[in-house]
């Protein structure tokens, strides 16, 4: 009667597993989207009024370094 049992748990799992994996595959995915379209602005030319700001902090490492070797 327990071989029976078993052989009967056995066909329902094959058949549930089964019927489980059709219906996963009849699924489609959702359509995409279009992405937006991106239009560019132009951008303003770059400013160069501090230019040379930081000039003098390279000498400053330099020197410091030389002091410390």
């Amino acid at each position: 009667m327990k071989v029976l049992q078993r052989v009967f748990f056995s066909l329902v799992l094959v058949a549930g597993l089964s019927v489980a994996a059709s219906a996963q595959k009849d699924q489609k995915p959702p359509p995409k989207e279009k992405p937006p379209v991106v239009k560019p602005q132009p951008k303003p030319p770059p400013d160069n009024s501090n230019k040379g700001k930081h000039g003098g902090e390279a000498a400053v490492l330099w020197i410091r370094d030389e002091r410390t070797a």
